[in-house]
């Protein structure tokens, strides 16, 4: 009989998961809620116009400011319906809520290229965050160990989705390239890299920009530095060596003569650089550099070496 009542009581002071997950309901749904208000804030009736063309506020400022205010007005709507619904202390879940939600949103724009199906996971995400604040910051139920838990989860899902984002812009990059209307022509790079690879998807063009190994793709005066090459259809004016009428890198027809220095291989100066234009795999292809940092047998060895290469070869940055 001693045995038996032992038993119970034991039992009786064990949590069952529901028992343990009930407290979590009502902040998870407050958060499901705002999550449901902020999907509809871009469908209000702004008037765009007026606010981009107002002195001193300009578009950039109107939706700078629209992405502080919001969360901030979310927290404070937030602290109010978990009072209603009888959270407390309600500004703790609130204010940890807020918090969690906007890491939320800065991790999901982390993990993949934004768009609009992210604004339709608010619910999902400001569930779950709302979740972990109650789990963590109510009376009873909160402990040193969840917050460590929940910092630790938080440091590690930072460098997780910044990989996962890499990895998605990688494929879409790789999947542009591959859809190329134009062959991918590219020449050796002794002593250089290619950066910045892009199948224009419309225009029919594919470009990039090659740099001298020593010059950082974050120096301001790359282009300059560099060689900016286009691979585009030949036009129907092209006609040298009177007319070398091509696409340039700013998506412009440029026109003028040149001159012929290989078979279907043409020099073209301008007034700071060099052009040569050649003609492979039926497109036309245009190396545009010069400056400082490139000579002019740099670029001729460079035409000469135009040949296709895999999507691979444009992806080793």
């Amino acid at each position: 009989m001693d045995v038996t009542v032992e038993e119970k009581g034991g039992g009786a002071g064990r949590t069952s998961g529901s028992e343990a997950l009930r407290p979590l309901v009502r902040p998870a749904g407050v958060g499901a809620l705002l999550g449901g208000l902020c999907i509809l804030v871009p469908f209000l009736p702004w008037e765009l116009e007026d606010f981009c063309q107002s002195e001193g506020w300009g578009c950039v400022g109107f939706f700078l400011t629209l992405m502080a205010a919001v969360p901030v007005v979310a927290t404070l709507l937030g602290w109010v319906v978990l009072r209603v619904v009888g959270v407390r202390p309600a500004w703790r879940v609130a204010g940890v809520g807020g918090v969690l939600g906007v890491l939320a949103a800065v991790l999901s724009a982390r993990a993949g290229p934004s768009g609009p199906w992210l604004l339709f996971t608010a619910p999902l995400l400001l569930a779950a965050a709302y979740a972990a604040a109650a789990a963590v910051a109510l009376p009873g139920v909160g402990s040193r160990r969840r917050w460590g838990a929940l910092a630790g989860v938080l440091v590690l899902l930072w460098p997780l989705t910044g990989v996962l984002g890499d990895r998605q812009i990688s494929q879409y990059r790789e999947q542009r390239l591959a859809a190329s209307q134009v062959p991918l022509l590219a020449p050796d790079l002794d002593g250089y890299r290619v950066h910045f690879a892009e199948a224009g998807a419309y225009g029919g063009t594919f470009g990039y920009l090659i740099l001298p190994s020593s010059v950082p793709t974050s120096a301001a005066d790359r282009e300059a530095r560099g060689i900016r090459v286009t691979v585009a259809p030949q036009l129907p004016g092209f006609a040298p060596p009177d007319t070398c009428e091509v696409e340039s890198a700013s998506a412009q027809r440029d026109t003028g003569p040149c001159e012929q220095v290989a078979p279907d291989t043409w020099r073209s100066p301008t007034y700071d650089s060099v052009r040569y234009i050649a003609r492979r795999q039926g497109a036309i292809v245009v190396l545009a550099g010069g400056g400082p940092t490139v000579s002019d047998d740099d670029l001729r060895t460079m035409t000469r070496s135009l040949t296709v290469r895999r999507t691979a070869f444009f992806l080793d940055e």
